[in-house]
């Protein structure tokens, strides 16, 4: 059944190939992007900081499952379970790895998901936005024949939960004292057992059509990059609550200014700290620390710059919308 009905979007996508592969590509394409994880820190920087973090747990979260339930399933893709399946050229390149859950659809539906239900109440019209724009994507990934109705949909139940798991932690974790350096150190333990899951894990024998789409460790390294982002949303959230405790409203020039100082730290904390451990040939280690530094950029160390710049320009500008 899923695959007829790939057949049948496969049928629909050739009979306009210059219209509706490209633009499916570029939806894709978008949600792949930077432009995407940007969304909750731009958010945390410069409007609501609880609203940020929610929208950023929900995305750490569902890459990380998403990455774990993958290597746990080892589901190929499908073209490689029926021949007539033909997947759009340009999409090949970015569907690595196993198929099941969609990595685009999850990562979609954790961050658009997590910002129209924030937005629901003030903006009305965002979260028949946001849903429209998952939806979309999920199509997509349909329409590019990269993967089936039942990737899509597991990549849509996981972010769905991970929106619902992140407002609920967040809410738990700031009703008591303590709670917020308990769920730090429980994610770092989570992410830890993970990584040794995913290490001594064993995987299934490929063949030599699948062993030229799955490579087992470059998946592997997404779990690792995933593992370092989740627990780093934690801890950064928990360092930033005891010792930054930054304003998040600000003016427009202001935020402006955010923006650029916070996109080159995280830049910098990403690739500039993390280069030397590229030399040591540990690419788990490299992915992992990577992940773990970018989210402590954005949620620690850029907001402790604004903090600083604003402090020494001396000034008391009016929050954002006012």
């Amino acid at each position: 059944m899923d695959f007829e009905y790939l057949l049948t979007l496969q049928g629909i996508r050739e009979s306009f190939p210059h219209v509706l592969g490209p633009f499916f590509m570029l939806v894709s394409d978008l949600v792949n992007s930077a432009a995407l994880v940007a969304i909750p820190c731009i958010i945390f920087w410069c409007f609501d900081k609880q609203r940020g973090m929610v929208t950023l747990f929900s995305f750490a979260l569902g890459a990380f499952v998403t990455t774990l339930v993958k290597v746990i399933f080892c589901i190929p893709r499908p073209w490689m379970l029926d021949p007539r399946i033909e997947p759009f050229d340009d999409a090949i390149e970015s569907a690595t790895g196993y198929s099941f859950p969609s990595g685009h659809t999850q990562a979609s539906a954790s961050v658009l998901g997590s910002l129209g239900w924030e937005y629901r109440r003030e903006r009305r019209w965002v979260l028949p936005l946001c849903g429209a724009l998952v939806v979309l994507v999920a199509l997509s990934r349909n329409f590019l024949g990269v993967h089936t109705p039942q990737d899509v949909l597991g990549g849509m139940v996981v972010g769905i939960l991970s929106v619902i798991a992140a407002e609920k932690l967040l809410d738990w974790a700031e009703s008591a004292p303590g709670r917020d350096a308990g769920l730090a150190l429980a994610a770092c333990v989570i992410t830890a057992t993970g990584c040794l899951f995913v290490a001594l894990k064993p995987y299934p024998e490929l063949s030599e059509v699948l062993e030229e789409f799955i490579d087992v460790r470059e998946m592997a390294l997404d779990c690792y990059q995933a593992s370092g982002f989740f627990a780093g949303a934690f801890v950064s959230w928990w360092a930033e609550r005891r010792w930054v405790r930054f304003d998040s409203r600000c003016a427009l020039r202001q935020g402006l200014l955010r923006l650029v100082v916070g996109i080159a730290l995280l830049l910098v904390f990403r690739y500039g700290l993390t280069a030397p451990l590229r030399a040591l040939d540990v690419p788990e280690l490299y992915d992992y620390v990577k992940g773990f530094l970018s989210v402590l950029g954005a949620v620690v160390v850029a907001p402790m710059a604004f903090t600083a710049l604003e402090a020494k320009a001396n000034g008391d500008p009016a929050p954002l919308g006012e």
